[in-house]
């Protein structure tokens, strides 16, 4: 082997891709949300969107070994959620315009629960605390926000009034509506409650006390399993140290 080949060699290990594919990701769910108020009203907030979903797929496929058939399955799926979402804009009838849109969300849903099904088991299956399983897990969690923010969606497709919403926005603008509810889950699964945006209706109101419960599970199981990995791990470094030094 040459000096070159040992240098580029040693490069590409240096930075190899995998070890940063939850940074990349986490860096992309955070400029989504950064970029969709000023995408609001243009088309490109739904590519963006779409590439979003497409992204967190990639990801979790490519670590989670799946046989070829279901890597194909679910990528359909995400073909078939996307062209749900384009054609509920252009269709003329409005009931067909809300059941297009009803099942983009349902799919869109389903690929989340799925993703953070997947990114979940590969955190809690590592036998050790890395950058990698951290950002996992925090990518997980703004999964779930996501994919609550879906639900909130069908929600108010099917009955608008389910929401109590501040005057201003139009809740039946699909960009408008993503945002919205983007916003309303995180500042629910964080339990922050500003009160801008309440839910009225039963159905809004179970999946609001789902998600609460579902982020105060999270929180009290994902980070104390992180942090008692972390302190096992310590705690056998130090015991090999002493047992070493005897």
């Amino acid at each position: 082997m040459t000096i070159g080949e040992t240098i580029k060699t040693g490069f590409f290990r240096r930075f190899h891709w995998k070890p940063m594919r939850f940074v990349q990701l986490l860096i992309f769910i955070v400029l989504v949300m950064l970029l969709s108020p000023f995408l609001r009203s243009t088309p490109f907030l739904h590519a963006l969107l779409s590439v979003f979903f497409l992204n967190i797929l990639m990801v979790t496929l490519s670590f989670a070994g799946f046989d070829v058939r279901w890597r194909r399955l679910l990528i359909l799926l995400w073909f078939a959620g996307t062209l749900c979402n384009i054609a509920a804009s252009t269709v003329p009838d409005i009931a067909q315009g809300k059941a297009l849109a009803v099942a983009s969300e349902i799919l869109g849903a389903v690929l989340i629960v799925f993703c953070v099904t997947m990114i979940l088991r590969y955190v809690l299956t590592s036998r050790e605390v890395t950058t990698d399983t951290i950002f996992g897990a925090v990518v997980a969690y703004f999964l779930i926000a996501f994919m609550f923010s879906s639900l909130y969606q069908v929600v108010v497709i099917v009955e608008p009034a389910s929401f109590s919403m501040p005057t201003g926005p139009d809740i039946t603008e699909r960009n408008t509506r993503n945002i919205e509810f983007g916003y309303f889950s995180f500042v629910t699964i964080a339990t922050l409650g500003y009160g801008d945006i309440v839910p009225r209706l039963p159905a809004a109101r179970i999946l609001s006390i789902l998600e609460v419960a579902t982020g105060q599970f999270y929180m009290a199981v994902v980070v104390a399993w992180l942090v008692s990995v972390r302190a096992g791990g310590r705690k056998g470094t130090g015991g090999g140290r002493g047992s070493g030094n005897e």
